[in-house]
């Protein structure tokens, strides 16, 4: 029984008689009780029915969940996932793909990986030794001159520390303040250190009324590298380049003299594979998970219409064909065997995939466009939307139906209760009344006993001598 079903047999209490009828009474209150309660037994074992297909439910909620995150991976894969990179000297240079990346061949020769400008304050009268209380200035702000670019900089107090913390937060667009110790351990001397934030020749200044703190600076310049054969360098203020749309390369060394290194960007059919494989072990616990459901002995919920209605959800995903046998999953190697699970034939992916990989990224599209994600993604939310999912409808549905089944019992249990008091007082009263006859025939008989010389037998009343 549920634990949240009520037992009709917390309603009987017990009976104590006096008279010698006592334990028949009893008998005969129990047995009212007992068909009493049969309508509450009815409402507890329907409780427990719904109980059990709310259970079933949230199971299969989760495990299309599963599925629904399946697609979700796949959908990822296809935007960040379906290339590969290879680099000829990865000391060199390093490549990073991100989504909008296409399939090609890039030749780069790092003619110079630039610098940055760099400063560092003048030694004060006094050395900085604690930095934390000490500072350049006692100016309340300062200007920062950055190139053509300059900024007022308002640390909260005059220390060197919190003038770094300023410059970081206030111009850290344009510099990279530190405190560094250019004095010993033991006699420090802290001045400010600042470093542009991309390569080239700017100058760094920062003055106080006018005054530069600064007592040296110097020059950075471009990074500067060759695409492709072309003769003409291209200059960067940054060692992150990009190379085409979703394809970035960072500088990491200059190139021997003349060199180049290759960077090939190449389809990546294993990860989609991978991703399949992933959606299809998902998609056979579905299936698994609703074959419990299907024919004699189907369990809570037998002909349920969720349970077709999932069945048919899966063989629309396992079937899945964008209007031609080539635009097709089976296409691929991904195929629905006679017991409905689905299957990756890797060795026909991989050949399928190598031939017709721009034919697959059709047939899979995206979770927002079109293709298989966009059909399985559109057909899983309707299944599993907090709001509008069937199957979350079903659950939020089984949860009223059993909060007022609660509601029935508890009022079931209020009538039996009532009827089991009453009855217990009737049978109560003739107990009593019994036990008082009993005492009325006990004293005639003890009486006739006396005038007549009987004697007075417990079991057979009056008894001649």
């Amino acid at each position: 029984m549920s634990s949240n079903s009520i037992s009709p047999d917390s309603l009987t209490q017990g009976f104590s008689g006096v008279s010698k009828y006592a334990s028949s009474l009893q008998s005969v209150l129990q047995r009212a009780e007992a068909i009493a309660a049969l309508p509450l037994q009815s409402l507890n074992n329907g409780l427990n029915d719904l109980n059990a297909k709310q259970s079933a439910v949230q199971g299969l909620e989760t495990t299309f969940l599963s599925v629904q995150q399946s697609i979700s991976s796949l959908d990822n894969t296809l935007k960040t996932g379906i290339l590969n990179s290879s680099i000829s000297d990865a000391g060199i240079v390093s490549a990073s793909i991100q989504s909008g990346a296409t399939a090609g061949s890039y030749s780069i020769e790092v003619t110079s990986l630039g610098a940055f400008s760099t400063s560092l304050s003048r030694a004060g009268s006094t050395a900085v030794s604690n930095p934390s209380s000490q500072g350049l200035s006692s100016s309340a702000s300062l200007q920062l001159t950055v190139g053509s670019s300059s900024t007022t900089i308002t640390p909260a107090s005059t220390s060197l520390i919190d003038l770094v913390s300023a410059i970081n937060s206030q111009a850290g667009d344009k510099v990279q303040a530190t405190a560094v110790n250019v004095g010993s351990t033991s006699a420090p001397d802290y001045r400010l250190s600042l470093r542009a934030v991309k390569l080239g020749s700017d100058a760094i200044d920062l003055t106080d009324g006018g005054t530069s703190l600064l007592s040296s600076s110097t020059a950075g310049s471009l990074a500067s590298y060759k695409l492709n054969g072309l003769p003409t360098a291209i200059t960067s203020d940054s060692r992150t380049i990009t190379l085409s749309l979703g394809v970035t390369a960072t500088l990491l060394s200059e190139s021997p003299s003349g060199q180049s290194t290759t960077i090939a960007v190449v389809n990546n059919p294993s990860a989609v594979s991978s991703s399949l494989s992933s959606f299809a072990r998902a998609y056979n616990s579905a299936v698994d998970a609703l074959a419990q459901y299907h024919g004699q002995g189907g369990g809570v919920l037998q002909g349920d219409s969720v349970v077709q209605t999932l069945t048919g959800l899966l063989q629309k995903l396992g079937n899945y064909t964008n209007g031609s046998p080539s635009n097709s999953l089976a296409a691929f190697g991904v195929t629905l065997d006679k017991t409905g699970h689905l299957s990756v034939a890797s060795t026909t992916f991989s050949s399928a995939a190598g031939a017709n990989f721009s034919t697959l990224l059709s047939t899979l599209g995206s979770g927002t466009t079109s293709g298989f994600l966009k059909t399985a993604t559109d057909l899983l939310a309707g299944a599993e939307d907090p709001a509008t999912g069937f199957l979350r409808n079903e659950d939020s549905d089984i949860s009223n139906s059993i909060l007022r089944q609660k509601a029935k019992i508890s009022d079931q249990q209020a009538t039996l209760s009532t009827l089991q008091k009453s009855l217990t007082a009737r049978i109560a009263k003739a107990d009593s009344t019994l036990a008082s006859l009993e005492s009325q025939v006990s004293y005639i008989t003890g009486l006739f006993a006396s005038y007549t010389g009987a004697t007075n037998s417990q079991s057979n009343g009056l008894q001649t001598l």
